[in-house]
């Protein structure tokens, strides 16, 4: 207890410098009880806030530099998060600091694409703070909690799914060096063909599709060496591509697109699905906060027919596309305070001005029902609440192991 009062002081004592440039975080911010964490900004400040929550709804936060789409990661070894420099995990000793260089050059970003778990740790995308640089990728061991950061030549960092000890990022052709030094013996009319990369471990190109490459996303899931990839085209159409990540799998095969077929009332879907992720055999994803879900595709070209699962709750920022899946559930923050009249307050543009009240809520993925699963307590906390905005959100497997 002693030790979270100390963490709590200095802490509080960096917020409250917080004015101007924002200093170095606390070593002794350790996870100790959390089971909750989430990033918040306020309105036109240039930090974010870092916040864990404890079983009884107690936040305590430390200031970070903002970073456009920063997450968090949170595994039996500890939370991992980003800001323009350096990558930090907490865990139960305390903070570590990871100072983001490769071959001895300091890496600097604005924008994280993803952050996904492989292997014993933790992956993470980076675009450069420098346009004219190479994206960058950083691997932040569970065990050890160091992180090693390499620049990525070979795709895109902007989408990434996770197939058992692999992570693929999808990229364009040569124009993203995805064919290594055998780029010359490539015809110039498959310079633009759609290749799945293999950002970790980081040995080169996999799959080649003749097909374009899909918008930027942030994760996919992989279920059995298939990957799904929701995405939009030019003419409004919402299509479900599934890459075959066997080797030698002809480009004719290796990608291929499943139309979404929406029921003709449902006028709620606007863009690309987002947020998808595989439960129950089903697809599910998340259009404007409506849950849609949909049977696996099992034929070459077959469309799948989508099925309004429910609406998932989330306002002040925190968007459907940065909530997080555990167990079965999607978990979002809202700052309603009454989850039944949830079917009458459906507007995605409103504007908060103060925070007064907070939760953590659990959409079960295959009846949509919402339930709270913490009450956060914001009366005297030590983050923004007036312009506020929830950016990321990682639940502690554990908890929701024992609570689920």
């Amino acid at each position: 207890m002693t030790r979270r009062v100390v963490a709590m002081a200095v802490a509080s004592a960096a917020l409250l410098s917080g004015c101007g440039q924002v200093g170095p975080p606390p070593k002794d911010f350790a996870t100790e009880d959390a089971v909750v964490a989430f990033r918040v900004t306020e309105g036109g400040e240039d930090s974010s806030y870092l916040v864990l929550v404890s079983p009884e709804g107690k936040t305590r936060a430390i200031e970070l530099e903002e970073v456009e789409g920063a997450g968090i990661s949170w595994t039996e070894h500890g939370i991992t998060t980003s800001d323009t420099a350096h990558d930090y995990v907490i865990d139960e000793s305390g903070l570590t600091d990871n100072k983001r260089t490769s071959d001895d050059k300091s890496l600097e970003t604005m924008h994280e694409w993803y952050r996904v778990q492989v292997g014993e740790g933790t992956l993470v995308g980076f675009s450069p703070a420098d346009s004219s640089e190479d994206p960058f990728v950083t691997y932040i061991d569970g065990d050890s909690g160091k992180a090693t950061t390499r620049v990525s030549p070979y795709g895109q960092t902007t989408t990434a799914a996770v197939c058992g000890e692999r992570v693929f990022a999808p990229g364009r052709g040569t124009s993203t060096k995805a064919f290594e030094e055998d780029s010359e013996s490539i015809p110039e009319d498959q310079w633009d063909l759609a290749a799945l990369t293999s950002a970790y471990p980081h040995d080169g190109t996999d799959i080649l599709s003749t097909l374009e490459p899909t918008s930027p996303g942030s994760t996919s899931p992989c279920v059995d060496g298939i990957v799904y990839e929701g995405w939009e085209n030019d003419d409004d159409q919402h299509f479900f591509r599934t890459w075959t990540t066997v080797k030698g799998t002809s480009a004719d095969k290796a990608a291929v697109d499943h139309e979404i077929v929406y029921p003709e009332d449902a006028s709620s879907q606007i863009g690309a699905p987002s947020a998808v992720t595989v439960a129950g055999g089903q697809l599910v994803w998340v259009v404007e906060n409506t849950m849609w879900s949909a049977p696996l595709p099992t034929s070459a070209t077959a469309p799948v027919q989508a099925r309004e699962v429910g609406w998932v709750e989330g306002y002040i920022g925190l968007d459907a596309e940065v909530l997080t899946y555990s167990s079965n559930a999607a978990y979002t923050m809202t700052n309603e305070t009454d989850l039944h009249k949830r079917f009458t307050k459906r507007r995605s543009d409103r504007v908060w001005t103060e925070l007064t009240a907070l939760s953590l809520v659990r959409t079960d993925l295959a009846t949509g029902k919402p339930s709270i699963a913490l009450e956060i307590d914001v009366e005297d906390v030590d983050f923004p609440t007036k312009d506020a905005s929830v950016t990321a959100l990682a639940v502690n497997p554990e908890w929701v192991a024992e609570n689920s």
